[in-house]
């Protein structure tokens, strides 16, 4: 059977064969071929921690609650150090005498700058620098925590603890964002995503085990007690 101009059916089909083996070299090529991604990945999560708001705050003000927090998300604090520190007393009408007593109503702003060393496979990086800003309250906490620049592949990454009374407990909310920046197939890409992703999700959960381990190391005392130098 001939084709209407002349040219075989068997040779149409061998033709038509040939430029869909193309088409699909192509396309394999293309997804196989290594391109620049910047993954990312954001997690939150919810802890009721069985301590009242007020020895919560007593505990991440007196206590060095960085390092152990930090030390649960794959990183290890080298460097703390205190740019700026507020502290507000006009509501403390006794400010000495209920800070003796462990019910100080001062409330405090600081910033510190952070140098902490890296354990993450997806990352190049050894170490980088953060800068967290804490606003303590009365009735509330929130400390943001965010790298300086990139580091390496991490372009960026930062944390965020929010704290609120709830009765006699304590409600923490935590968060954890990051992107990475990764060389990867075309077809890969969407594995990079799922990894950092990951990552992130681990991360938060890290921190919550970490913040209810080390609230629940001072929780129990009667008097929470300033570290030295913290």
């Amino acid at each position: 059977m001939r084709h209407p101009l002349g040219i075989s059916t068997r040779l149409v089909v061998a033709l038509a064969a040939i430029v869909l083996l193309a088409v699909a070299a192509t396309i394999g090529f293309l997804s196989l071929s290594s391109i620049e991604h910047l993954a990312k990945g954001s997690a939150t999560h919810t802890v009721l921690l069985d301590c009242e708001y007020e020895k919560f705050r007593q505990i991440m003000v007196r206590k060095n609650a960085t390092a152990a927090i930090v030390e649960q998300t794959g990183m290890k604090l080298l460097e703390e150090k205190l740019e700026d520190l507020q502290l507000d007393t006009q509501q403390d009408d006794r400010p000495l005498l209920n800070a003796i007593r462990g019910q100080s109503k001062a409330e405090v702003q600081a910033v510190k700058r952070l140098r902490v060393s890296l354990d993450d496979p997806h990352i190049e990086a050894d170490e980088l620098m953060l800068r967290q800003r804490a606003d303590i309250q009365n009735t509330s906490m929130e400390v943001i925590t965010q790298s300086v620049a990139a580091a390496e592949n991490l372009e960026s990454y930062a944390t965020t603890l929010r704290a609120a009374p709830s009765g006699k407990q304590t409600n923490v909310e935590l968060s954890v964002s990051l992107e990475v920046r990764v060389t990867v197939p075309k077809a890969f890409t969407g594995r990079a995503d799922r990894e950092v992703q990951k990552s992130a999700e681990e991360g938060v959960q890290e921190q919550a085990k970490g913040l209810q381990r080390f609230v629940g190391e001072h929780a129990g005392k009667r008097f929470i007690l300033p570290d030295l130098g913290g």
